[in-house]
């Protein structure tokens, strides 16, 4: 993957973090509806593998074990910008030196949404295990999960509308979160222009409870 895109990834992923967080409770109701359904439904789990492309809740997945390089960091709100593109940037630094093979767009795992210290993880999925282990990363499996995947296409600065849509759909659909949100963003803003086309799956453990 070229520098340059993973680059220009990052830019646009620090500013959905900093606006997600802060604008959680803005009303975007005007604009562009998500076709997923908030009703009430019969829950089926899927394999990973009929995940697709369609916007909104896609359904609840088994997801397998996923190999990666993760940057684990914390920091309060106003530092996060620099904490996230630091990462990244060590992170690619470490899987060049390794010799480990990208496998896949890049990726956050968010702890909690504390503007006070927010935690969060960034990640690369790897292709295979590398003979030689990164200086200061770590190299992670993943584990498998049952999760609810939710496509979001848009500006990345709007993912908190579907943070918000989420919540509504477990609570209809009595699903209860067990383990921390990972989103993989899957559009190349340097080829793809337009930001309404940009793609981001957001992932998350989910149990049903009666």
């Amino acid at each position: 993957m070229k520098s340059l895109f993973l680059k220009i990834t990052l830019a646009v992923i620090i500013t959905s973090v900093l606006f997600s967080c802060n604008n959680s409770e803005k009303d975007f109701s005007a604009e562009k509806q998500t076709n997923d359904s908030l009703t009430k439904g019969e829950i089926k789990i899927v394999d990973f593998a009929e995940v697709g492309n369609n916007e909104g809740v896609v359904g609840v997945f088994n997801v397998p074990e996923m190999l990666a390089i993760c940057k684990y960091d914390s920091a309060p709100m106003k530092d996060v910008s620099f904490k996230i593109a630091k990462a990244y940037s060590i992170l690619e630094t470490e899987m060049n030196d390794i010799g480990a093979t990208m496998d896949g767009m890049p990726g956050m795992i968010t702890f909690n949404n504390d503007t006070s210290n927010f935690k969060f993880e960034c990640v690369l999925l790897i292709k295979e295990m590398p003979k030689k282990q990164p200086k200061t990363c770590k190299i992670v499996v993943l584990e498998s999960s049952q999760m609810l995947i939710y496509n979001f296409y848009g500006p990345y600065k709007h993912l908190f509308s579907a943070y918000d849509k989420i919540r509504k759909y477990n609570a209809i659909n009595k699903l209860v979160q067990i383990g921390p949100m990972r989103e993989f963003y899957l559009s190349d803003p340097s080829l793809e222009k337009d930001p309404s086309k940009w793609q981001t799956r957001i992932m998350v453990p989910v149990v049903g409870v009666k």
